[in-house]
């Protein structure tokens, strides 16, 4: 027993010898000993482990981080395009308004014995011989059937029927449409109408004429009086046809004004015609 108890003693004095000794190398030398080199091999991948992993989870949280924060900045943006988008629409029709009330000035400025109302276009029936156009404005603003209804182009036709805050307007080529007109190149007095067969090409007539009457091409018809001031131009001629039964020929017109892009018209309430 005091044997092994002696052994153990040595061994353990041995081994306290041999790590002084070996620290005291290490700091001689500046050399890792053997222990710091197995407890190094054992230690660093389990650091680099622990440090993956935290790296890991930092870039998870920065995704979502992020995540989060593109979806406000987009929110964001979404909202500035949309408050543009408003601004714009704003913007164009200032600018619609302004060139409507500009073009209604000089019609006024031109044609100082009518009173006119400016009007909205809300609506368009575009179906061929009952072309018409819904306006913003009736019978509270003065507007009554039978009204002649303009642009800074020429007629657009006429109010047919007339509500408190709004009205009806047939158009030129409405199969209700009837004028005398003039051709203005010769002064010629003629009847002008809608058409069931030219309404469907977006033309009107000019019925009843000679056979050798002297309409062209390109002619301009305009109002003769009437029921409407004098001197509107109606449209331009396109062609000159015999009727098929022979007796008498007619022109086919288009309208002067373009329906489809109308914003705003001007409706004459009353006019004065000077001899």
């Amino acid at each position: 027993m005091k044997w092994m108890q002696s052994k153990l003693m040595w061994f353990a004095a041995v081994l306290i010898a041999l790590s002084l000794l070996l620290a005291l190398s290490s700091a001689v030398t500046g050399k890792p000993t053997f222990v710091r080199n197995i407890t190094g091999a054992v230690v660093t991948p389990l650091q680099n482990g622990v440090a993956a992993a935290a790296d890991w989870f930092t870039d998870l949280f920065g995704y979502f981080y992020r995540f989060d924060a593109l979806e406000r900045e987009n929110e964001e943006l979404k909202r500035k395009i949309q408050e543009f988008e408003k601004l714009e629409i704003s913007y164009n029709a200032a600018i619609k308004e302004n060139s409507a009330l500009r073009e209604a000035a000089g019609i006024k400025a031109k044609h100082a014995d009518f009173e006119m109302e400016l009007c909205t276009v809300v609506a368009l029936t575009d179906n061929g011989f009952q072309s018409a156009l819904t306006l913003n404005k009736g019978s509270v603003s003065g507007i009554e059937a039978g009204d002649c209804v303009i642009t800074g182009d020429g007629m657009v036709g006429f109010v047919d029927q007339v509500s408190l805050n709004s009205c009806v307007v047939k158009t030129v080529i409405n199969v209700d449409f009837n004028a005398s007109a003039a051709v203005s190149r010769t002064r010629e007095v003629v009847v002008t109408n809608g058409s069931f067969e030219l309404a469907s090409d977006g033309l009107l007539k000019v019925s009843y004429l000679e056979n050798d009457a002297d309409v062209r091409p390109g002619d301009t018809i305009l109002t003769n009086g009437g029921a409407y001031p004098p001197d509107l131009i109606i449209g331009r001629v396109v062609e000159f046809c015999q009727e098929s039964h022979g007796i008498s020929s007619y022109a086919s017109v288009e309208p002067v004004v373009d329906f489809s892009s109308l914003s705003t018209v001007l409706v004459i309430k009353e006019f004065h015609v000077e001899n």
